[in-house]
């Protein structure tokens, strides 16, 4: 039986931020646009720009997302709508006294800042909610946390393929030799001096018979030569680009 090929593909806040660093958002763009389709839900959006006032690499993200608006979707989710809504009430607690002096005059305790693992939180709702019929459509989870890559087996969706973003670039160095999966976590390290995942992992769907294929969805031809171009020590920093 063959493999059933990957149909939606759902980035984490943690890829989304190395790809950012390393100035190489466009290679999520080498998924075939006929064959797949890109999803970021509303928390990992919300988690990886909400501070794209002060962060470029914020502002990178959410100026990616908006330029490829339809190439990408942004999917509410019912966790997140409620996590967005407890997020931002803890900011505005935290930035204003007199919420904070009203608060303290009715008896009320602060509101909670928003736990972890909240953007996968929504995306496995997410996968999760697509189980119409089980095992529902085969979606590609890309990840760097421990939530996803070392989840016990049946914690997650039965139709989530889970890789992280080093075994991503590896396969697009794979089907074209000029991206270097290195110089791309090299650059995302350089940017601020936080290490990507480097781990490995390519964990098919569990209950999708036949296995999950997520290779044959990426076309090659579609990295840009700005992300393909052969690194030269005298060229500008890619991870320092506007």
């Amino acid at each position: 039986m063959a493999m059933e090929k990957i149909k939606i593909v759902l980035p984490d806040t943690g890829p989304l931020i190395t790809l950012a660093h390393a100035n190489a958002l466009e290679l999520l763009l080498a998924f075939d646009a006929d064959q797949v389709q890109l999803v970021v839900t509303d928390m990992v959006e919300f988690e990886a720009t909400r501070l794209r006032s002060t962060h470029e690499d914020a502002q990178r993200i959410a100026s990616f997302i908006e330029k490829n608006a339809g190439r990408i979707v942004i999917e509410k989710t019912n966790f997140g709508q409620s996590a967005i809504s407890a997020a931002r009430q803890h900011e505005r607690y935290a930035e204003s006294q007199q919420i904070r002096d009203y608060f303290a005059a009715n008896g009320w305790p602060p509101p909670p800042a928003v736990p972890p693992n909240t953007g996968e939180l929504s995306i496995n709702s997410y996968v999760a909610g697509l189980i119409g019929q089980p095992p529902g459509p085969p979606c590609l989870v890309i990840a760097e946390d421990d939530f996803f890559l070392r989840s016990t087996p049946g914690a997650l969706p039965g139709n989530a393929h889970i890789i992280s973003t080093a075994a991503l670039l590896a396969k697009l160095e794979e089907l074209n030799p000029k991206l270097k999966a290195r110089d791309v976590l090299d650059a995302a390290k350089h940017y601020k001096g936080r290490d990507p995942n480097r781990t490995e992992v390519d964990q098919p769907a569990q209950k999708i018979k036949g296995g999950s294929d997520w290779g044959s969805t990426v076309n090659a031809t579609n990295l840009t030569a700005k992300l393909t171009k052969k690194a030269d020590p005298k060229s500008k920093d890619p991870s320092r680009e506007p």
